[in-house]
């Protein structure tokens, strides 16, 4: 299964981008994994919320839409009114997922969110709590999460 995951905008601190590539590094044996990084759009007085998050959902569907050539992708929008897992509930939904589609995307939005359309195609919005929390922060939950899922599928120890 290949993973995929695609984020708005990037992140110059060191010690978060140390650690995406190490968590990548430690997934990679369980699967493809794949980390794109979109830009996000500005913020302007003639601009709304709402047209800013459309354009970055046209940025999001070009490239999903590349990657989900066969229709076989499980997207997953990371979004605060999500569904809650257990760290056991998420291996599962992850060895779920591996056993109906060639792999899975996630999405996690800009500063504004994600697009009403983007929640509308997600198979499943997750969340990991009903907090707000740094984006760096949350790309580094998110992959430490999918890392101790594939551990916890493959009887490794890590999880306790």
């Amino acid at each position: 299964m290949k993973t995929t995951v695609i984020v708005f905008g990037d992140t110059t601190n060191k010690n978060s981008i140390q650690l995406e590539k190490e968590y990548i590094k430690r997934i990679s044996p369980f699967s493809q994994i794949e980390y794109i990084t979109l830009k996000e759009e500005k913020m302007g007085k003639t601009i709304s919320e709402e047209q800013i998050k459309q354009k970055e959902s046209d940025k999001f569907f070009e490239i999903f839409n590349k990657l989900n050539k066969n229709k076989n992708i499980f997207l997953v929008a990371c979004h605060v009114q999500g569904k809650h897992f257990t760290s056991e509930q998420f291996a599962q939904k992850l060895k779920d997922t591996e056993n109906q589609f060639a792999g899975i995307t996630f999405i996690i939005g800009g500063s504004l969110g994600l697009s009403k359309n983007i929640l509308e195609k997600a198979h499943l919005k997750l969340s990991f709590s009903s907090m707000t929390f740094p984006h760096d922060l949350f790309r580094t939950f998110l992959f430490e999460q999918i890392y101790r899922g594939f551990m916890i599928n493959n009887n490794r120890k890590y999880h306790r």
